[in-house]
């Protein structure tokens, strides 16, 4: 065969691969819109269905069972099983492999049961001592919540199992929707059960725990073939497995802080007025949507991809995968920052005000805490990409040491600011500044490989911003025109004229400084999204 044959070869894989990647964003990113609308739709029912203080206790409720399933689950398989057998299929050493991810799996999962049964004994215990000086009725309501919700991590960490392996042989489609059907479970639960007394609460609680059920079957059904290999075996001397525990035990560490920069927030919005916390979590679940949509997305299709290319030595392929990736996870969640930010108090009205028990104060509250978390969309999206990146290549200890780091960033500037008298911007802003010192101590280490270092970035950055600049400015200026409709179908068909006024000159502005990933957008997603659907028609 020619030099001209294998090179025409290796562009046909190319096109192939890069279809591929393109299709499994798409599935991606459209299960998380429907996961994320879900999860956005269970919070403005939790509002409408119990009043502030079991909205608190609700808050307050999954704080610790959702702190030990990032520990032990969260980040283990996505960032530490997916991408190893990733690479071990490149390299045809899956068998070998899969002895050691046994061991690994069968291991947290006797850890996790002895956590839950833990959880269900001292309960009441753990959260008096970690919130001491909140509410005691709270604190009792949250705690007794919890033992509702202990035994669903496990049932998570099945479906979580499930969903690391699908991605490692790229089944995206087969696990994009499965948090979906999870969610419609839990809208299921609080719709039916919902109320503000306590027998209601923990009937809400049993419900949900009944939803992670039933996502796990779900997702044990669609990766029934994948997940034949496993088998139970707590043979801690295989070399594998303690290779995979060396990689895993940061990773775990690591997925423990988000929780724990959570717990931080939560500790000192308390000190802030009643339905503090409740706002503090309105503003969160809005900031992560488009990072949880388009970052995440992005960043699972690509984990995989990456974790291949670097067991092959494609280093430049590696370079150019993980350059795209940012870029087009950033040329996203810009346009929507910008809302956010122009916006926040009609975004978070139109998102959760649907009653009057949603009051007037506690939309300006939330709206507040929103406008500080506007620039941790745009780091904590890079940050989710670079350490899928360092996940790829099998590093991740500096991830921990830099998640570490801005932990205690977050608690001193929290502690400053609010000593300060900044008020409940503090935290968000806090936050933020987490983030950014995060980023840059990721992006620092990582780009010491000039190989695997992403490239061309400087030319994207600067066009960016002109987009958003000239986007915030158009923002305001139709801000200005003199319409508060009262009426809620109104609200939302004027805060959606805004917005898509607002994307408008975004995308104008970077089609006139012919940005590359508007075409990304334009050719490799939505034109195949809309082909599908003639091809359906």
């Amino acid at each position: 065969m020619s030099n001209n044959d294998n090179l025409k070869l290796r562009k046909d894989s190319q096109k192939k691969a890069t279809k591929s990647l393109a299709v499994s964003t798409i599935f991606m990113i459209i299960g998380l819109i429907l996961s994320k609308g879900s999860g956005f739709l269970r919070e403005v029912l939790i509002s409408r269905k119990f009043d502030t203080t079991y909205c608190d206790a609700i808050t307050v409720g999954f704080q610790f069972p959702d702190f030990f399933f990032a520990l032990l689950v969260g980040g283990s398989i996505q960032s530490a099983i997916t991408p190893t057998l990733s690479r071990s299929i490149e390299n045809h050493t899956s068998d070998k492999v899969w002895k050691g991810v046994n061991v690994f799996i069968t291991l947290m999962s006797v850890c996790l049961l002895i956590v839950v049964i833990l959880g269900e004994v001292f309960s009441n215990v753990i959260y008096e001592v970690f919130n001491q000086g909140d509410d005691p009725e709270m604190i009792r309501l949250g705690a007794n919540l919890a033992r509702t919700l202990y035994f669903q991590i496990f049932f998570m960490m099945l479906a979580a199992l499930c969903i690391g392996i699908l991605n490692a042989y790229k089944k995206f489609g087969s696990t994009a929707f499965g948090p979906t059907i999870y969610n419609v479970c839990v809208l299921l639960s609080i719709g039916i059960f919902g109320a503000s007394n306590e027998k209601a609460l923990y009937m809400t609680g049993f419900g949900i725990m009944a939803s992670a059920l039933i996502y796990f079957l779900f997702q044990l059904y669609m990766g029934r073939k994948e997940v034949r290999h496993f088998r139970p075996s707590l043979n801690i001397k295989n070399p594998e497995f303690r290779k995979l525990f060396r990689i895993a035990v940061p990773v775990l560490i690591s997925a423990s802080i988000v929780q724990l920069n959570m717990v931080i927030l939560k500790s000192f919005a308390t000190r802030f007025d009643t339905g503090s916390v409740f706002a503090l979590r309105n503003a969160e679940t809005l900031w992560q949507l488009p990072y949880g949509i388009f970052a995440v997305g992005i960043g699972t299709v690509m984990l995989p991809s990456l974790a291949e290319h670097f067991a092959a030595k494609r280093f430049q392929e590696a370079s150019k995968l993980l350059s795209s990736s940012i870029k087009n996870a950033l040329f996203l969640v810009l346009p929507c920052t910008g809302i956010f930010l122009v916006l926040r108090l009609d975004v978070v009205k139109a998102a959760f005000k649907w009653s009057e028990s949603y009051s007037d104060d506690r939309a300006k509250l939330a709206a507040i805490f929103l406008v500080g978390y506007c620039s941790a969309i745009i780091t904590q999206s890079v940050i989710f990409i670079i350490n899928q990146a360092f996940y790829a290549i099998g590093q991740t200890r500096f991830p921990l040491f830099a998640g570490i780091i801005s932990m205690i960033v977050n608690f001193m500037s929290c502690y400053v600011l609010v000593e300060l008298g900044c008020g409940p911007i503090s935290l968000s802003v806090a936050y933020s500044l987490a983030c950014l010192v995060r980023l840059i101590l990721l992006a620092l280490v990582y780009c010491r490989n000039k190989k695997l270092a992403p490239r061309r970035l400087r030319p994207f950055i600067v066009k960016s911003v002109i987009c958003f600049l000239i986007m915030i400015g158009g923002l305001y200026l139709i801000n200005l025109i003199p319409y508060a409709p009262d009426r809620k179908i109104f609200q939302l068909v004027w805060l959606m004229v805004r917005a898509v006024f607002g994307f408008g000159i975004y995308f104008a502005i970077a089609f006139v400084l012919k940005m590359e990933e508007l075409k990304t957008v334009s050719d490799r997603y939505l034109s195949r999204i809309f082909k599908r659907r003639k091809a359906k028609a």
